[in-house]
């Protein structure tokens, strides 16, 4: 099978009849001139070296040469070896919180933005899984069916808002539930749901939509975002800080509590959402660790290359169109000179598109062990994929910062921090693009991280963000980087102060020792107490009960009685269809 790398570059073959045609017009010019002269043979005759037919010789060499250089840019290529690969996954539903509390701020620029930012980023990590997305606030809604095309799915997560949801709240149980529906009921396996959520769950059915999700076959995993300390909520409407019917300001703070029982029913795992990259690798190692599902076959083919021979040949016929002379010289000395002028100009000529021809055909050799890399890496095989790497460095050095790159991703994800670092130094250093330069500073303080280089790192970060200034993931590692150098700053600075809070702990076990001494005591005497108590109520059992109520009994009662008719109302509502109020909107 035949194919052009850069079909692209075949556009400029309209070139070549536009030069044909304006040739021809020349001719049909220069022909009605010389008749305006005289006869044309005769006048023809009388011009100084005029040798017929020359001129259109040399065209037509030139547009030839023109071209083969043409096709020989576009890279005419063939199918060599075939290798297949099997292709295995699961089915990723990603059930994402858009309500209102999504907003607060608590983690810059908001929790909403974080969420997306993560969700690419998880993307951008799958390679044969298939991914869906479904949005929620008071309702749910089918966002992106199940699909491998992660780029529409990325571009789609652009779109999402709370506006998207009219109904406010935040209802994760209907959201589990159409992640459910979305996978295919044929299986019990293979299915995962990702559920990205501040927690501020309004409704009361979460766990028993997990149970029945798991009994379908799915592992469901929660993703946390903001604080516990929460963030006051912004009213988009009035512009103004929200508050409730009580005229407080709404604070929305992360729930912890909810998700981690909704991941533990769904026999899966819970995960704060700080770094963007360490949580969307927690989570497709999980994916991973899932039993996969044979996708079928992918067949990849190694094309070789001829634009080489294209380039000498167009080479060897310019080289013959400056060595055909347009017209005769009476005098040997200027034929001589014009023949050393053509045999100069076809050696530059030769020097400088073998230099071309040379550098491609490594830069090609690059790209090849580059490819093999990358597809090695996306199969887990890091050992194999650096190996290719190193020898895409070696072919030569027209892709060096993508190799290099990709090295130090090989190799970190070995654990070999100190050679992943130098090769991300070495494609930093290479780099001219802004923000390969930063990608590569941002790996570097990932390293430093790594081995709690906390100065070290922030100096990383900085530079990520000096040429990227929109990495929230920099901004992030920068800060906490420095809290923790700050942390570890101000603790532990004499062996005196370290000794004196050994002392104060072991004083404070003790305290604690004695303290359960004391409540083993108490529950002693209180089991003691309550035996007697036992036996004072065996005594009263053929007493007779007064019949009149206290007045707190009857509240209690009353209270109960407001309660049943309260659900067999809401009973009543869910049978004749009626949406239930949310009682909050955010």
């Amino acid at each position: 099978m035949l194919r052009f790398q850069y079909s692209t570059y075949l556009g400029a073959l309209v070139i070549i009849p536009l030069l044909v045609a304006l040739f021809v017009a020349m001719l049909y010019w220069r022909r009605k001139k010389i008749e305006q002269v005289g006869t044309r043979q005769l006048v023809q005759q009388q011009i100084l070296g005029f040798i017929p037919a020359r001129s259109t010789l040399k065209f037509v060499l030139s547009a030839v040469a023109l071209l083969l250089l043409i096709i020989g840019c576009a890279n005419l290529q063939k199918g060599g070896t075939t290798e297949t690969v099997q292709r295995k996954g699961v089915d990723v539903m990603i059930a994402l919180d858009v309500s209102k509390s999504m907003l607060a701020k608590d983690i810059q620029p908001d929790r909403l933005t974080r969420a997306k930012q993560f969700i690419a980023r998880l993307s951008d990590k799958m390679s044969s899984d298939r991914v869906g997305l479904v949005i929620f606030a008071g309702r749910s809604y089918l966002q992106v069916p199940l699909t491998v095309d992660y780029s529409a799915m990325k571009l789609l997560l652009q779109t999402v808002s709370p506006d998207m949801v009219p109904t406010q709240g935040t209802v994760i149980g209907n959201a589990i539930e159409m992640a459910d529906n979305s996978f295919s009921s044929k299986e019990r396996k293979y299915k995962s749901i990702v559920v990205i959520s501040d927690g501020e769950d309004h409704d009361e059915t979460a766990i028993e939509k997990v149970k029945k999700a798991t009994e379908n076959g799915a592992i469901v995993h929660t993703i946390g975002i903001g604080s516990p300390q929460g963030a006051p909520l912004f009213d988009l409407a009035t512009n103004a800080v929200k508050l409730d019917e009580q005229g407080n300001q709404v604070i929305s703070k992360l729930n912890e509590t909810e998700l981690k029982n909704i991941a533990a029913a769904g026999n899966g795992t819970y995960t704060l959402l700080g770094n963007t990259d360490v949580a969307a690798d927690k989570i497709i190692n999980e994916i991973d660790g899932m039993e996969q599902r044979n996708l079928g076959a992918l067949v990849y083919a190694n094309y070789i290359s001829y634009f080489q021979y294209f380039l000498l040949a167009a080479l060897l016929l310019l080289l013959i169109e400056w060595l055909v002379p347009g017209a005769k010289n009476k005098k040997p000395e200027q034929r001589k000179k014009t023949a050393l002028k053509a045999i100069a100009k076809s050696l530059l000529l030769l020097i400088s598109l073998s230099c071309i021809a040379f550098s491609k055909a490594q830069a090609q050799s690059s790209k090849k062990f580059i490819a093999k890399g990358n597809k090695l890496y996306a199969q887990g095989k890091y050992k194999d994929a650096a190996n290719q790497y190193n020898k895409a460095l070696q072919a030569d050095t027209a892709n060096i910062v993508k190799s290099a790159y990709n090295l130090g991703n090989a190799l970190y994800q070995q654990k070999q921090v100190e050679p992943a670092r130098k090769a991300y130094e070495a494609a930093a250093q290479k780099s001219k693009d802004k923000k390969a330069y930063a990608g590569a500073n941002y790996n570097i303080g990932n390293t430093y991280m790594n081995e709690k280089k906390w100065e070290e790192a922030i100096g990383a970060y900085k530079k990520a963000l000096r040429h990227n200034p929109q990495d929230e993931d920099a901004k992030y590692n920068l800060a906490y980087a420095q809290a923790m150098l700050k942390k570890e700053g101000g603790g532990g600075k004499d062996k005196k102060n370290d000794k004196g809070k050994e002392d104060n702990k072991k004083d404070e076990q003790k305290k604690d020792e004695q303290k359960k001494e004391g409540d083993k005591d108490k529950k002693e005497e209180q089991s003691k107490d309550g035996d007697k108590k036992g036996e004072q109520q065996k005594e009263n059992e053929g007493q007779a009960q007064p019949s009149k109520l206290t007045e707190k009994q009857a509240d209690q009662l009353l209270n109960a009685l407001q309660q049943e008719e309260k659900k067999l109302q809401e009973k009543n509502k869910k049978q004749h269809g009626t949406p239930v109020k949310m009682e909050k909107d955010w």
